[in-house]
């Protein structure tokens, strides 16, 4: 058991993440929009996925936060005025303020909440960039490794697919000369 499941989550909160509530409310949202996506593929999900889907969607946020309290921790910030111009790229997408509040209402999102979640997002996304992104380096023989290895299986894949297709080919070949195909066209 780590440290964070010792932990008791208060009333409310879902999670406690070195000492931050993550509130029942946001798990329910994330909750939907991942129920909203099986919807929109036209599934329903069983109570084994709904079960792994609320630990997959509780384990991304509970990442989501030590990533952010990291960001913080290592000073990473982003202004006010970033954050609401990237709310307002956002907001801008929909025909009016009536169908952008409509939508946030649909979604469980209040302004305030939105520009929260923007703010986290973009605060990672520096800290990744900076910690990650710019350190890794990837050598000319890793690329030649996997340009190779890549290339290799495609076209293999696609030769034993042109082979298959001339097999089949002669076989409907064959199979037109033995038996008696009438055409009314």
């Amino acid at each position: 058991m780590d440290k964070a499941e010792k932990i008791q989550a208060p009333k409310g909160d879902i999670a406690v993440v070195n000492g931050v509530g993550i509130k029942k409310e946001d798990f329910t949202r994330e909750l939907f929009a991942f129920e909203e996506q099986y919807a929109n593929r036209g599934e329903k999900p069983d109570e084994k996925a709904l079960s792994d889907m609320k630990k997959k969607v509780l384990e991304k946020m509970i990442e989501t936060e030590l990533l952010y309290q990291e960001s913080v921790k290592n000073g990473f910030k982003v202004e006010d005025s970033t954050v609401d111009e990237q709310f307002n790229k956002f907001k801008g997408q929909f025909k009016n303020a009536d169908e952008f509040n409509k939508e946030l209402a649909r979604v469980k999102l209040t302004e305030a909440s939105l520009k929260n979640q923007i703010r986290q997002v973009m605060t990672i996304q520096q800290y990744i960039n900076k910690e990650f992104v710019e350190k890794i380096k990837i050598s000319d023989e890793e690329i030649k490794k996997f340009y190779e290895t890549n290339l290799k299986d495609k076209i293999e894949k696609n030769l034993k697919q042109e082979k298959i297709q001339d097999e089949v080919g002669k076989f409907l070949d064959k199979l037109k000369e033995k038996s008696e195909v009438k055409r009314n066209l």
